[in-house]
């Protein structure tokens, strides 16, 4: 059997165990009914000498470049969030833009598509539409924007 085949054979397995066992992906159900539970962190960052929020120490993305240039990270808000396919959610920030956050899918891996956008109220989108894909539990970060001298960093956790 070449490899081709083979990929195309275990490609077939997967898609029947998740067709065949609903209960395979235990957050599919919670998506269309209680919804996908998520946290949102805001950080201020700057470059200048300072400290560093010790419960952002864990996440270990914040020590990796870009985020390592700096040396100030001080948290702002922390907001809870539920999300349902189709439905997008908004958080405020604290430079008056949005963050919207919409679960687009539960991939046949249990990771989360999500799309997410920074906008104005009354004004065309700052970030547009974001695709990302994400593991539940493991954060991602969108950055960039300017606030009170330093830089915002907004982690979104989904799941887990």
């Amino acid at each position: 059997m070449n490899q081709v085949t083979r990929r195309a054979i275990r490609s077939l397995v997967v898609a029947l165990v998740f067709a065949l066992t609903p209960l395979a992906l235990p957050h599919h159900g919670a998506a269309q009914g209680a919804g996908i539970r998520g946290r949102v962190i805001v950080v201020l960052a700057k470059e200048e000498a300072g400290t560093v929020d010790p419960s952002l120490r864990s996440m270990s993305a914040l020590s990796r470049p870009p985020f390592n240039s700096y040396r100030t990270m001080s948290v702002l808000s922390r907001e809870r969030l539920t999300l349902r396919t189709g439905h997008p959610e908004q958080v405020e920030l604290p430079n008056g833009r949005r963050l919207q956050v919409e679960l687009q899918r539960i991939m046949p891996d249990g990771r989360f598509r999500v799309r997410i956008s920074i906008n104005r109220p009354g004004r065309q989108d700052y970030l547009p539409l974001l695709t990302v894909v994400a593991a539940p539990g493991d954060p991602f970060f969108v950055a960039g924007q300017g606030y009170s001298g330093g830089t915002l960093i907004i982690g979104v956790t989904l799941g887990g």
